[in-house]
């Protein structure tokens, strides 16, 4: 209904200039894009929520999603939900099946109702949670009903909101309720008369409210002063676009999302605009149905195509939605203030300029029924005859925005950018060119695979696909080629130089390297390596040594000169250079041997497990990142990362058995017929994918598992009885290690397998036995079963010892243990069992009476 109404307050424009001010070319926030992998969950949602321990719900029509980061689970309600609240760690829920919580059952979350009339909206304040429905607000405690407040028959309630532990009911289309006493009064709020709110959001904090009216009006509040209206730059652009969403992002910035123009991240101090997120950066839709600011300073937006949560102190900007650029990111190289980024389809250029873009708005025509409630939108449509169509259409123009423009007269693929004595140097499938002012000057024509600038020459070194290696000299006149190495013929790939004033060219199967004195050539040598795969071989002078990498391996020139394997660096997963420098991925995160960089916080880079490109800028203090899934992005280590919140471990389940897990309390378990498992999380919404885990089982072995982001299930096909203690840490993508859980649990073996089934079975055969003994005395032909008896007696006897120790004196489980504990137990019984033999014999042959009191010799 509060999109409707905002829709209808735009009908008498027909067009709308909407005013987006310009921000610096900073890039844009990082953005992680999240979504049920289960088609057949409808991930749209209009309300979520965080608890304490890092977990996301989410309101679904089929229920409850609960999200760690990793691992989606919809906890199902009888109908669609609509609003969630939370109490300390407690998630109520509501929807059109009525009020509830959420209680854990075993290994899963269920919904527990409290009452069955319908609930739209919910809050909390102090000790209590407040849920209400269309005529009626419900107060809940201790999970009961402890009053219901009923509206007057001309009203109706159409939402909740909490400030400053006051409850204030939405009533109608502008009337505001406070409760007090048990009773719902007129509300005094120092906002212009007839405002309506459309949201009220508080910082967990400070306890700053942001509060945004149905007129687009953004007022802050604290507890201290009384409600101002924010003068920002956009206010316009934000009035216009439709306000429906703010919260707080950190002391001095809010998020501001609409229904036509995205999210707006805002400086309440300045009023700047500090970022603009649509779907031209990134935003998979503008059209904001719900936000939340989660607890380590990111912003969650629901959309029609699931989650996006916004990360502006995370030290990535993205370059690549800005319009105009097209094909794969190859390069990029900034030079003089401008950026250029090569692409599988040319050279482009990021440049500022006016953007426009037109947006139609569909609104039901007049004769539809108006609807009441604030979540009315998604009941379904009481007047089928009822029609759309658009009414108005919106211009949005953003003053001074960026987009890439390409270079023209340079075509195909662009692999390499170079700064060469305050010049743009491109190469790629046209050639080799000289960029200035966006006017190329061709150096080279054919496919190139290769350039490189050579500080000793003080000339380019062209590697062609013709299996040419070209030197040009820039000079007063242009470029001019020089022909110092025309003899060498081989398809180099790469080409670097070491301490030494050597050029080194890395062919396939060959390395060859030209010495030089005084900046002219003295020698050359060829160097074979083994390269089995046929991988493009990269280079690197460190200190007086030089290393390749080729076939997943590492190689040193040593003092034979001849490139041996290097085992003190591990065997890189990943590798390639670009922009002059080596990178290669350990398995775990990405390296380089380069001491300049040394200053970088590469653990960052651990957010992305594939890298096509990486490039220094700002002199070291910056880097350029192109990824697999062709992303740009500038990191800027510098930039302090304001909320470094980590959350706990959390234990999510135990699969292979129905138990309940209390912190601190040993679990004891059957011993399982089939698979056991612990799943372990951390939630985590920036590097889930870059998370780490190991986990060691005491009782079972003494070393920890290696670091994996898959270790965070530990799970066993097997486990003897015994007693065990599970201990599980985890690692973020910057080397923080979380504080050591542990579970201890107990496996019980089989009821066969237990003491008091052996004692049963020890009384069963000692009553056996006894009569048997009366049998044998009062016939000999039983004489052989009663010793039978006595043995499996005896048998059992042992069992029993055993098992008892067993259960008393806890060892390490093993067959040969077990083995050593039986025939000890055997020996100490063999005295009883002969003595027990001699009586049965004496007792058989009459020198014995057993009576039922006594038993005492026979006289003769």
């Amino acid at each position: 209904m509060l999109r409707l109404k905002m829709i209808r307050g735009l009908l008498s424009f027909s067009t709308l200039l909407i005013w987006c001010s310009s921000f610096a070319q900073t890039g844009n926030s990082f953005l992680t894009h999240f979504s049920p992998s289960d088609e057949r969950i409808d991930y749209r949602s209009n309300g979520m929520v965080q608890d304490g321990r890092g977990l996301i719900y989410f309101t679904n029509k089929k229920g409850v999603l609960e999200f760690d980061g990793k691992n989606w689970r919809l906890i199902a309600t009888p109908g669609a939900v609509y609003t969630l609240s939370l109490l300390q760690d407690d998630v109520y829920v509501g929807g059109v099946f009525g009020f509830g919580k959420l209680t854990q059952k075993a290994n899963e979350r269920i919904y527990q109702p409290i009452f069955s009339q319908p609930v739209f909206s919910s809050a909390v304040s102090k000790d209590r949670v407040y849920a209400c429905s269309e005529k009626s607000l419900f107060v809940i405690l201790n999970e009961k009903i402890e009053k219901e407040i009923k509206a007057q028959d001309s009203i109706l309630f159409t939402g909740l909101l909490e400030v400053y532990e006051s409850l204030f009911v939405k009533a109608g289309d502008h009337d505001l309720l406070q409760l007090k006493n048990d009773q719902l009064v007129n509300a005094e709020v120092p906002l212009p008369a007839g405002s309506e709110i459309t949201f009220c959001s508080g910082n967990i904090k400070t306890g700053n409210l942001v509060i945004g009216t149905v007129a687009g009006a953004v007022y802050t509040m604290n507890s201290k002063s009384p409600a101002a209206e924010l003068k920002f730059d956009d206010a316009v652009f934000v009035r216009q676009s439709l306000l429906v969403a703010g919260v707080w992002i950190n002391d001095s910035q809010i998020a501001l999302g609409t229904l036509l123009g995205g999210v707006l991240l805002v400086d309440t101090n300045t009023g700047a605009t500090i970022d603009h997120l649509d779907f031209s950066t990134g935003l998979p839709d503008n059209e904001v149905f719900a936000m939340m600011a989660d607890h380590s300073g990111g912003v969650w937006v629901a959309h029609e195509y699931g989650f996006t949560r916004i990360a502006p102190s995370l030290p990535f900007k993205s370059y690549n939605h800005f319009p105009g650029l097209n094909g794969n990111l190859l390069c990029v190289q900034s030079i003089k203030g401008q950026i250029y980024v090569g692409t599988s389809t040319g050279l482009y250029r990021l440049t500022k300029e006016q953007l426009t873009e037109t947006k139609s708005i569909q609104e039901v025509q007049k004769n539809q029924p108006r609807r009441k409630g604030l979540f009315s939108f998604w009941r379904k449509n009481t007047n089928p005859t009822a029609s759309s169509k658009p009414m108005f259409e919106v211009k949005v123009i953003k003053q001074l925005g960026y987009s890439y423009k390409k270079v023209p007269g340079i075509e195909g693929k662009i692999i390499q950018l170079i700064e060469v004595n305050g010049k743009l140097i491109a190469s790629g499938l046209s050639g080799v060119f000289e960029v200035a002012d966006d006017k190329p000057k061709s150096i080279s024509t054919g496919p190139v695979k290769t350039i490189f600038f050579s500080s000793t020459l003080q000339q380019l070194l062209i590697g062609t696909s013709q299996h040419q290696i070209k030197t040009v000299l820039s000079g007063a006149s242009g470029w001019s080629e020089t022909h110092l190495l025309d003899t060498l013929a081989d398809q180099i790939s790469y080409v670097f130089e070491d301490n030494l004033d050597n050029i080194w060219l890395c062919g396939r199967t060959a390395v060859y390297r030209v010495e030089t004195i005084d900046g002219k050539i003295t020698d050359a040598s060829v160097f074979p390596i083994a390269n089995p795969s046929l991988d493009e071989t990269v280079g690197v002078a460190y200190g007086n040594e030089v290393y390749l990498a080729a076939s997943e391996e590492f190689k040193i020139f040593d003092r034979k000169n001849s490139f041996v394997r290097y085992d003190s660096l591990p065997g890189p997963h990943r590798y390639f250079a670009s922009a002059g420098y080596f990178w290669f991925n350990d398995g775990f995160k990405w390296r380089t041997v380069d001491r300049r960089l040394k200053s970088l916080n590469l653990q960052w880079l651990g957010l992305f497990p594939n890298l096509r490109f990486l490039s220094p800028t700002d002199n070291g203090q910056s880097l350029w990142i192109i990824t697999a899934n062709n992303e740009l992005y500038k990191f800027n280590s510098a930039q302090t990362v304001l909320d470094d919140l980590r959350y706990p471990l959390v234990l999510r389940q135990v699969r292979g058995q129905e138990i309940k897990v209390t912190k601190g309390k040993r679990v004891t378990l059957d011993q399982p017929e089939n698979e056991l498992s612990f799943e372990f999380i951390q939630p985590d919404y920036v590097s889930s994918n870059a998370m780490q885990y190991r986990y060691q089982v005491k009782g079972l072995s003494n070393t920890w598992t290696s670091w994996s982001n898959t270790n965070h299930i530990a799970s066993f096909s097997f486990l003897p009885p015994g007693n065990y203690q599970i201990a599980i840490q985890s690692r973020d993508l910057l080397g923080n290690e979380s504080k050591i859980e542990t579970i201890p649990f107990e496996v019980l073996p089989p009821y066969w397998k237990r003491w008091w089934f052996y004692a049963l079975e020890f009384i069963f055969f000692g009553i056996l036995v006894f009569f048997s003994v009366k049998l044998t005395v009062a016939n000999s032909r039983y004489r052989y079963l009663s010793e039978i008896l006595s043995l499996l007696t005896v048998i059992i006897f042992i069992q029993f010892i055993s098992t008892t120790i067993n259960s008393i004196i806890v060892v390490k489980s093993t067959p040969v243990v077990q083995f050593v504990i039986q025939v000890f137990v055997a020996l100490l019984v063999f005295p009883i069992e002969l003595y027990f033999r001699k009586f049965m014999r004496a007792t058989a042959e009459g020198k014995y009476q057993i009576r039922l009191k006594n038993i005492k010799p026979k006289n003769d």
